[in-house]
């Protein structure tokens, strides 16, 4: 992918200088309402609003098919920040605080449609697919008995940390999510030229999950402790119907698929690279047209 992108970098560069089309690099910035979609947590209602931000560049390249409807696609590499808070309360009066934390390098292609790209103010429509490479996690979940004591679950990659009437710290046999995620997302895309050579742009943008994030659902994960005198293996198996919930003894509820779900709202500046001979050739200059 990262191939790709610098592709598509040296195309849009050298197409921008022969023709009325275009090439535009920027920057981008944003903050997602982040989600790791589950039909079965959600129906139980443990889940709490998460917001994380994501920050990236992009290189894009527009053209215009007859001078009349404006094309495009733009490549984009991020890093992209994701996961889920809960809030629950079992039934011996115990609540328990927890969330999830996912980082990801993720790179994406969308193809775009809108209205005339060189004019004051620009709309834009675009869809694509994300590849996201998981660069780290973080498991958490505090637990508040009656009586107020606390006992903490950590991981953090695949060490794993209990602080309950002990410090136990460990390493887990395999990780809670998978390495790779892909996404489908659209977006909306509002343009203001603020200098010739200078576009300020606000995204409105949904993001769904195509693929499982967490590792497969019926995972026996060993967990190995350094205690003395000897290490200590503990079977952990996180993914039960319910996440944070323990199925009854001798049931295994099967999970549904978990899935990254986002949507947020971004800021981006693009630098816009074109042969201005052949702009004055092909279009006539609107300085007060909006659209």
């Amino acid at each position: 992918m990262k191939k790709i992108v610098c592709l598509l970098l040296f195309s849009a560069s050298f197409y921008c200088t022969q023709a009325q089309n275009e090439g535009r690099f920027g920057i981008f910035a944003g903050i997602n309402n982040t989600s790791l979609k589950n039909a079965d947590d959600i129906a139980l209602g443990d889940m709490i609003p998460t917001y994380k931000p994501t920050i990236g560049v992009s290189a894009g390249y527009h053209f215009t098919v007859g001078k009349i409807l404006p094309l495009g696609f733009t490549a984009s590499l991020a890093y992209n920040q994701l996961g889920q808070n809960y809030r629950g309360y079992y039934s011996d009066t115990t609540d328990y605080w927890a969330f999830s934390r996912l980082n990801y390098y993720r790179m994406g292609l969308g193809f775009h449609i809108g209205t005339n790209p060189r004019r004051l103010v620009s709309l834009t429509w675009t869809n694509g697919i994300t590849f996201g490479i998981l660069k780290n996690y973080q498991e958490r979940i505090e637990y508040y008995r009656p009586n107020r004591e606390r006992a903490v679950f950590d991981v953090k990659n695949t060490t794993a940390t209990n602080y309950d009437t002990a410090y136990v710290k460990g390493t887990m046999s395999a990780p809670l999510y998978v390495k790779n995620d892909k996404t489908y997302f659209t977006s909306l895309d509002l343009d203001f030229m603020v200098h010739k050579k200078l576009v300020l742009g606000v995204s409105f943008r949904y993001d769904m999950g195509l693929s499982r994030v967490e590792n497969t659902p019926d995972t026996i994960i060993n967990i190995y402790y350094a205690t003395e005198p000897t290490t200590t293996n503990v079977k952990y198996r996180p993914y039960n119907k319910f996440k944070y919930r323990t199925s009854e003894v001798g049931v295994n509820e099967e999970r549904g698929m978990t899935t990254n779900n986002f949507k947020g709202i971004y800021i981006s500046l693009k630098y816009r690279i074109f042969n201005e001979e052949k702009h004055r050739m092909y279009y006539k200059e609107h300085r007060h047209d909006w659209f």
